[in-house]
């Protein structure tokens, strides 16, 4: 029989992967790690089907590597282009090198933090929202949209407004990456209006904050942390947006029946892990923003330690039965 382990699909740069893999070590739990900015310039991968042994499943340079007992599906990321390679052949290349890595890890029978396809499925905020809606969460008035004329009809209807990108917080422009975060919609942007048509946003009534609530679930397990976002000026719509690195923290304990949702959530998301952004109103009330299938939580151990990195360690700890070195 193989020896257990995890299988780490992750990139170099990112820490919060360093931090739980230092904890699998820490703990003589056996695993592999894929970096995937490696493929397929630095490393070899092969496929085998039908070619002898039952625990044969993927080649990584000529290793053959057994069926691992979970896989955590942490992140994506593409190699540079190399010199003088054309863009077209590089995009060749790219697609054909992730739909083989990923095709070859979905063909594994092990436990996910989490599967890809509910990872992809959940990163989409418009499904997202309606889950949330129907599980009883409050979420904001929302419209999305690239139509002018619908922008300024939800102007007129939800009063302040902020606006958001439908997907990603991030756009390169003459070849600089820049952050996009979410912004309040004055009446003066509504005379200017021209480029709104050219990609849908996601326009949402300002919800009153007294807390913006990062709630990070771990399987069963939920920490959350309250973020005084309103204490700075330039932290008050979007949190990110602050340069403070004191921006105060606290740890909260969620209502249980808030608490209760969000299981709930996860559950019909299919997620193991995931980073849910709430805002809690002066009132006390909740309102759901969006989840992060896979999104960061390293800060919050380091402002508040509360343990998350521990703890996805020991979700994918549990689930290697044997085999441990």
């Amino acid at each position: 029989m193989s020896e257990s382990y995890v299988l780490v699909v992750s990139t170099v740069a990112d820490v919060a992967t360093d931090d739980v893999v230092k904890r699998l070590l820490s703990r003589s739990i056996k695993h592999r790690r894929i970096n995937t900015e490696d493929f397929p310039f630095k490393r070899g991968l092969s496929i085998p089907f039908g070619c002898g042994g039952i625990d044969q499943w993927l080649e990584l340079d000529g290793e053959k590597l057994p069926q691992p007992a979970a896989i955590w599906y942490r992140r994506m990321r593409s190699p540079p282009k190399p010199e003088g390679m054309q863009e077209g052949v590089y995009q060749f290349c790219m697609q054909e090198s992730r739909a083989a890595l990923l095709g070859g890890i979905l063909t594994g029978t092990a436990q996910w933090m989490s599967h890809p396809a509910s990872v992809w499925q959940s990163e989409f905020k418009p499904f997202q929202l309606a889950v949330a809606q129907s599980l009883g969460f409050r979420v904001p008035r929302t419209v999305i949209t690239n139509s002018p004329q619908a922008i300024r009809e939800a102007f007129t209807n939800f009063g302040a407004m902020v606006v958001k990108p439908t997907r990603t917080g991030h756009v390169v422009y003459d070849d600089k990456d820049y952050a996009v975060f979410t912004s309040k919609l004055l009446a003066e942007h509504l005379e200017h209006l021209e480029g709104a048509s050219l990609s849908p946003s996601i326009y949402q009534e300002l919800i009153p904050k007294r807390f913006d609530i990062r709630a990070t679930v771990v399987g069963e397990r939920i920490f959350s942390a309250a973020i005084d976002s309103q204490s700075d000026p330039a932290a008050c719509i979007d949190w990110r947006h602050t340069e403070n690195p004191k921006l105060p923290h606290y740890p909260v304990t969620l209502p249980p029946e808030i608490e209760t949702q969000l299981l709930a959530l996860m559950k019909r998301l299919g997620l193991n892990f995931g980073a849910i952004d709430l805002v809690q109103t002066p009132t006390g009330e909740y309102f759901f923003l969006e989840v992060n299938p896979n999104g960061q939580w390293l800060w919050i151990d380091d402002m508040l330690g509360m343990g998350i990195s521990d703890e996805v360690a020991n979700w994918l700890s549990s689930k290697v039965t044997y085999g441990a070195a």
